[in-house]
């Protein structure tokens, strides 16, 4: 019954609690109870999210970050601190750090990518790619 309740808030994260009782074929005490349950173990939050596509961020790139001089987390840091930069994970491999930067143009990408990441503190070498087509992006990805 979670997993039925949360793909449909994922459907319509504004759906009330009565129509969703409806639409599962229980009473509206149950999803409540559910929700308020899943909600209390930190399993569940229902927000907004962007759609990078709609705001005109039509390109994505996954880059990988050499560092030297700072620590990772350090450099990772400053980098989280860059608008456009969507995610900073520090990693073991090949890469420091692997962070995912959005823009809305190429020139725009290249700017960001030569002219203010490659410039933060500690970057030693950039390692970019370029999601040609997002196929899935799916930040709840966790089974219950």
């Amino acid at each position: 019954m979670d997993e039925r309740i949360i793909a449909a808030l994922r459907q319509n994260g504004r759906i009330a609690n009565r129509d969703l009782a409806r639409d599962l074929g229980v009473n509206e005490a149950t999803v409540r109870t559910r929700l308020r349950r899943l909600e209390d173990a930190d399993m569940l939050r229902v927000v907004a999210m962007r759609d990078l596509s709609a705001m005109g961020f039509e390109y994505l790139a996954p880059v990988g970050v050499q560092v030297k001089g700072r620590s990772a987390a350090a450099v990772g840091e400053d980098l989280a601190r860059i608008e456009r930069v969507i995610t900073v994970n520090v990693a073991i491999g090949t890469h420091d750090l692997e962070i995912q930067v959005v823009a809305t143009s190429l020139s725009e990408m290249q700017e960001l990518l030569t002219e203010v990441i490659a410039k933060v503190d500690g970057v030693a070498r950039l390692f970019p790619s370029l999601a040609l087509k997002v196929l899935k992006y799916n930040p709840e990805w966790a089974p219950l």
